[in-house]
């Protein structure tokens, strides 16, 4: 059977005058927006979407210079980033709201929570496999020069048309042809400068949140942690965990969930989950 469209494709305003595509499905007056990850784009998150849309409204969409949307020429910044994610937030009508955000989305949502927590339509947020500040690894020398030469790489990629292939293999669980929609988003000239700007930020942007935590009061907040691993990377899945854990010690509406059978693409592997823990915020 054909995968099903994720939705009706609407194209949203930003402050600045750019447009974002975005893919808007159900019709619930409760609210599911989905931040992807780096390089990711709406489509990655095609085996959570379906799940969600027939109790609430979920919206999926690309960041500046993914996909549809227009690149943007600010620094990608975490207030920036999430300058964009109100924007969607504030574009579909709703009563209530969870932001769910995989990976580098993570901080994107934390980071617009902070600023709508005291709202009263925030129900709650999702952080899913998120990227962690408190996980040493990101500021190791090692990692930094790795992720150095990995932004290098981008667009000599892209402009080789190599890119494409290299993401299409980590996408081999998601369904047809929202796998090759998500390679087309997050493959071209446009997306590969725009992974690199985001990727320019991270380390710099996990550090500021170390050195000064988001606020977010008593919101319900859901970490999920991919567990699985093979035997090379044990080591780094149990460092993550480690740090998921410690956020939601930091935080007085925060609960640790952890994903058994996934390793980091949680919302490709363990979607149910993910649709699960953010429809429960909304009960």
């Amino acid at each position: 059977m054909a995968a099903q469209p994720l939705g009706e494709q609407r194209m949203l305003p930003t402050r600045d005058g750019r447009s974002m595509r975005a893919l808007v499905a159900g019709d619930g007056s409760d609210l599911v927006v989905l931040e992807a990850g780096l390089g990711s784009g709406a489509d990655a998150w095609a085996r959570v979407v379906p799940l969600l849309a027939g109790a609430v409204t979920v919206v999926a969409y690309d960041r500046a210079g993914y996909g549809g949307s227009d690149p943007a020429s600010d620094p990608r910044e975490l207030a920036h980033l999430a300058d964009d994610l109100g924007a969607v937030l504030d574009a579909v009508a709703h009563q209530r709201a969870v932001l769910v955000g995989h990976s580098w989305g993570g901080p994107i949502v934390r980071t617009l929570a902070a600023r709508r927590a005291a709202d009263g339509r925030l129900a709650g947020i999702v952080l899913v496999d998120q990227s962690d500040e408190h996980a040493a690894l990101y500021f190791s020398p090692l990692v930094r020069a790795q992720a150095a030469v990995q932004r290098a790489l981008y667009e000599p990629l892209a402009r080789m048309r190599l890119l494409a292939p290299l993401v299409r293999a980590t996408l081999r669980e998601l369904p047809e042809p929202h796998r090759s929609g998500a390679v087309a988003a997050t493959s071209t000239l446009t997306a590969a400068r725009a992974m690199r700007a985001e990727d320019a930020q991270v380390t710099a942007e996990l550090a500021r949140l170390r050195e000064r935590p988001l606020e977010l009061g008593e919101l319900p907040v859901r970490v999920l942690s991919g567990r699985r691993a093979g035997r090379l990377d044990r080591s780094i899945r149990d460092a993550m965990t480690a740090a998921h854990r410690a956020t939601v010690a930091t935080l007085p509406g925060g609960r640790l969930v952890e994903a058994t059978r996934s390793g980091h693409l949680v919302p490709i592997t363990e979607p149910e989950l993910v649709a699960a823990e953010a429809l429960d915020l909304l009960r």
